[in-house]
């Protein structure tokens, strides 16, 4: 809010409230979403926790878009003991997102007081979390979806019969039996009820996913179909930000180690932020990657939680000797590693992933293909779109199998696959295929840059 000289209050036209959900793969995408809005001189207001607004403004530092972002700290008491019991079932994340009500909404009722025009753009999780924002009055909402257009048209149509008929979805249900899931075995006994009062709301403007009518056009002409309100497809998220200059930032390891080997040789191997593997599965996944003779890369590290009393200290530990064995055909990293440069280098051929949809769809844009290994949330469905219908990935375990222990001679075959044969070289040529769709698209004039600034005309209006 500006004052000119002569003491009247100029309000802004238009701010924008960020509302993410407080774990990193969820307000990632909200914060790069925010640096493009951002770059468009209008005011973006990010809610998160304080710790993570701590890494975030690391990332946030230096030209227009940084001085149009201003970070909240939601602080929070919240004790070890309400871990225990959360009530009436609840776990104690959503404890948690009840105590950050209060916060978000007195938070938003100050920003809609200094500007004509209240944006706010909340992760779906975040819908119920709002309070009475709605009420205000210049306020306009709209639902950011972290998820692809597959996973969520197939997660609607288990929950909501017919609301979108699509009859090649139907045949591929009845083709995989028990290795398609469903929401009964993967989400949580309110995940069918969450869906349903998701899609009955009215209160907001509009709809945004993190993807590209290249690789999803179908389901999101699907979805766009169940509702009245516009949807934007505005992905892949990170490839509409210019790079930043890395020149005075030191190469991480992983990069030195790309640049001695050949062109498409290494496998990429990561699961995220919020898996651990069992020690007897890390036990395995050694082995494997040690038989399969192909050279890797391999983040292991212990999961990031949101409440991080609740971290166990468990220490994972590979086999006696084996980066001794494996030395300058294998690198393991044990902290963060910068996942989009290495996807991004030539070297790398392959990614062995838990197929969060973050990942997939960085890993697509790279052009390179997946070992797919769900564990859980959105993972398994994204895998099954990434392998039974883009056709650019091989199933290291599927999701019927997800109980079982992946052995080393899976894992060994695997990635022998996927590195060492003509299979997987075709698998690598469709996804370069796809990749140059997507770069197309996102460019200048192309698709998905043109929906990203109908966005942003659409909330400036």
């Amino acid at each position: 809010m500006a004052t000119t000289t002569d003491n009247t209050v100029h309000l802004d036209e238009v701010i924008v409230a960020m509302v993410p959900f407080p774990e990193y793969s969820h307000s990632n995408q909200l914060f790069v979403l925010a640096c493009f809005i951002a770059s468009h001189n209008i005011p973006v207001h990010f809610l998160c926790l304080a710790d993570q607004n701590k890494t975030l403004k690391l990332r946030a530092q230096g030209g227009l878009r940084a001085s149009n972002i201003h970070f909240h700290d939601l602080l929070v008491p919240f004790s070890p003991e309400e871990t225990e019991d959360a009530g009436n079932g609840l776990p104690s994340s959503i404890i948690l997102m009840q105590k950050l009500t209060e916060l978000i909404y007195r938070t938003c009722f100050e920003l809609s007081t200094n500007s004509k025009r209240l944006v706010i753009i909340n992760d779906n999780i975040m819908k119920h979390y709002l309070g009475d924002v709605h009420s205000f009055q210049s306020v306009e909402s709209y639902m950011f979806h972290p998820i692809s257009a597959f996973t969520r048209y197939s997660l609607l149509r288990q929950s909501i019969p017919d609301i979108v008929d699509d009859d090649d979805h139907d045949k591929m249900i009845q083709q995989m039996q028990d290795e398609f899931p469903l929401v009964e075995s993967w989400g949580s006994p309110y995940m069918e009820m969450f869906l349903r009062m998701e899609q009955e709301c009215k209160l907001h403007s509009g709809e945004i996913m993190n993807s590209c009518r290249e690789v999803e056009g179908k389901y999101l002409d699907l979805l766009a179909n169940t509702k009245d309100k516009p949807l934007w497809a505005v992905g892949p998220l990170h490839m509409l930000l210019e790079s930043q200059d890395s020149s005075n930032r030191t190469r991480h390891e992983c990069l030195e180690f790309l640049d001695k080997q050949d062109v498409n040789s290494v496998i990429f191997v990561s699961f995220g932020s919020t898996t651990t593997l069992s020690q007897e599965q890390v036990n395995e996944l050694a082995l494997g990657l040690e038989q399969s003779n192909h050279r890797f890369i391999w983040v292991l590290r212990k999961r990031d939680v949101m409440e991080k009393f609740e971290e166990k200290d468990e220490k994972i530990e590979l086999p006696e000797g084996f980066e001794e064995r494996v030395v300058g055909r294998g690198l393991v990293v044990r902290n963060w590693a910068p996942q989009l440069e290495i996807l991004a280098h030539l070297s790398t051929g392959g990614f062995l992933s838990h197929c969060g949809w973050n990942s997939c769809i960085e890993s697509i844009s790279m052009g390179v293909p997946l070992a797919t290994w769900p564990m859980n949330f959105d993972q398994p469905f994204n895998a099954i779109f990434v392998t039974n219908l883009l056709k650019i990935g091989i199933t290291v375990k599927s999701w019927a199998r997800r109980e079982e222990l992946v052995t080393a001679t899976a894992i060994e075959n695997a990635v022998k696959t996927l590195m060492g044969t003509t299979e997987g070289e075709e698998m690598r040529w469709r996804t370069v295929e796809l990749s140059n769709k997507i770069k197309s698209c996102v460019s200048h004039g192309g698709l998905a840059h043109k929906e990203m600034e109908s966005f942003i005309s659409h909330i400036i209006r």
